[in-house]
C-alpha cells in the first residue's frame, strides 16, 4: 500500500507508513529523476500512499497427485501484499473431449491454507489453474500454470459391430466410429468369442488368439486396428496380424459372437472398455461354406448309418409279419372233425324206437 523512499533511490514497499513521522522539511533531497519531488532526507524516508489496498499474486504455484477428476495445488504467500483474508482458486477448462460445455470450477480457502484439493474434473482435459489472494475489499492478481487431467475409462461403450457378410471362415463387417468423453480413441480391438463353450469372455483373462489356444479359453482378440483402419470394411479371419493380434480364421460354426473394443492411450496411461453386448454371427445360406473333408465325411458316416439302421428295422417288421401268417395256416389244417353224438331216427308212429345196438359212427368215418 505504501512506498517508502530513501537515499534518493532507494525504495521500500510497506503496509503500514512507519511508527515516526517528522516534519515534511525533513525529507529535502531531491529525486534524480524529479527534482520537484522528495526522496527522503538525513534519516528521514519519503512515504507515498500508492492507493493500492489489493493483495499482490502469490510467489509460486505447484500441481502434483494429479488423477482422472482431481488435483492438489499448493502456492506461497505474495511477496507484497496487504492483508489478506483467503485465496480464491479456479479451474478453467482449455481443451476436453467432453462433447459438453464444462463450466469454469472454483474453490475459496482462507488465509492460513497453502494447498487444497480441486474436485470434478474432467478426464482427459487441459486446465488453467490460477491462485489469487482476496482481503474483504479486493481480489489481487493471480498466478496461473496449466495441468492436464489422466484419461479415463472410455465412454460411452463401443458400438456394435455392423455384420455385412459370412462366406465359410471369413466375415466382412463394418466397425462404426466410436465415441468417448474422456480421452482419446486410440485403437479399436475386435473379439471373437466361441459361445458353444462359453457365454461372454472374461476381460482379465482376454488376449490374443496364441494365448486362447494355450489357455484354452474359447474367445480372443482377432485384431487391433488403428481410426483410419476402420474407414473401410475389414475382415474377420482373413489370417493376417494386425498390431500383434493374429487375425485367425473362424470355427464353421453358428455359435460366435464378435463385439468391440475401444482403447484410449495419452500420457503413458491406457484405459480400454469393451462392448456390454455382442452381436453373434448369422451364416448366410445363400453363400457356399468351405467344408472340412473330416466334416463331410462325418456327414456321409452318420447318413448312411441313419438310412442302415431304417432298413434292418423295415425287414424285422416284414419278417415278423411272415412267421405270423404262417402260424396262422398251419393252425387251421390240423382242427379234427367230431361229432358230439350219434344219429338216432326217429319214426312216425310217435314213439321212440328202442336202440337195440348202438352203433359207433365215429369209428366208421375213420
Amino acid at each position: 500500500k505504501y512506498a517508502i523512499i530513501a537515499n534518493e533511490s532507494t525504495c521500500f514497499c510497506s503496509n503500514t507508513p512507519g511508527t515516526q513521522q517528522f516534519e515534511l522539511s525533513s525529507c529535502n533531497t531531491p529525486c534524480p529523476k524529479n527534482e520537484t519531488q522528495m526522496c527522503g532526507g538525513d534519516s528521514a524516508a519519503s512515504v507515498y500512499d500508492t492507493e493500492v489496498t489489493a493483495p499482490g499474486a502469490p510467489g509460486s504455484i505447484e500441481i502434483y497427485n494429479i488423477t482422472e477428476t482431481t488435483l492438489r495445488a499448493r502456492w506461497t504467500t505474495p511477496d507484497a501484499h496487504s492483508y489478506i483474508s483467503g485465496y480464491v482458486i479456479r479451474a478453467t477448462v482449455v481443451e476436453t473431449y467432453s462433447d459438453f460445455t464444462l463450466i469454469p470450477l472454483e474453490w475459496r480457502v482462507l488465509n492460513e491454507t497453502f494447498q487444497t484439493e480441486l474436485l470434478n474434473l474432467q478426464p482427459g482435459s487441459l486446465y488453467n489453474i490460477s491462485v489469487a489472494a482476496v482481503n474483504i475489499d479486493e481480489e489481487g492478481p493471480n498466478i496461473t500454470i496449466s495441468a492436464v487431467t489422466v484419461i479415463g475409462t472410455p465412454d460411452p461403450s463401443p458400438p456394435e459391430i455392423e455384420i455385412k457378410e459370412r462366406r465359410g471362415d471369413r466375415m466382412l463387417v463394418h466397425i462404426p466410429k466410436a465415441k468417448n468423453v474422456n480421452g482419446p480413441v486410440s485403437m479399436y480391438r475386435i473379439v471373437v468369442s466361441i459361445e458353444l463353450y462359453q457365454q461372454g469372455y472374461i476381460i482379465d483373462t482376454l488376449g490374443n488368439y496364441t494365448y486362447a489356444s494355450e489357455q484354452g479359453l474359447p474367445y480372443y482378440i482377432s485384431a487391433e486396428l488403428y481410426p483410419l483402419d476402420i474407414e473401410n470394411d475389414f475382415t474377420i479371419g482373413d489370417r493376417s496380424t494386425y498390431n500383434g493380434f493374429y487375425n485367425a480364421p473362424l470355427p464353421l460354426t453358428n455359435d460366435i459372437d464378435v463385439s468391440l473394443g475401444v482403447v484410449s492411450e495419452k500420457n503413458h496411461v491406457k484405459k480400454i472398455r469393451y462392448a456390454e453386448s455382442t452381436k453373434k454371427i448369422i451364416l448366410n445360406i445363400n453363400e457356399p461354406e468351405e467344408v472340412s473333408p473330416l466334416m463331410l465325411a462325418l456327414g456321409a458316416g452318420i447318413a448312411i448309418g441313419i438310412v442302415l439302421l431304417l432298413i434292418g428295422i423295415g425287414l424285422i417288421i416284414i419278417l415278423r409279419k411272415k412267421i405270423h401268417m404262417a402260424r396262422l395256416q398251419r393252425g387251421s389244417q390240423s382242427m379234427p372233425l367230431s361229432l358230439s353224438e350219434p344219429c338216432i331216427e326217429i319214426e312216425n308212429t310217435g314213439f321212440i324206437q328202442d336202440e337195440d345196438e348202438r352203433v359207433d359212427y365215429y369209428s366208421n368215418l375213420k
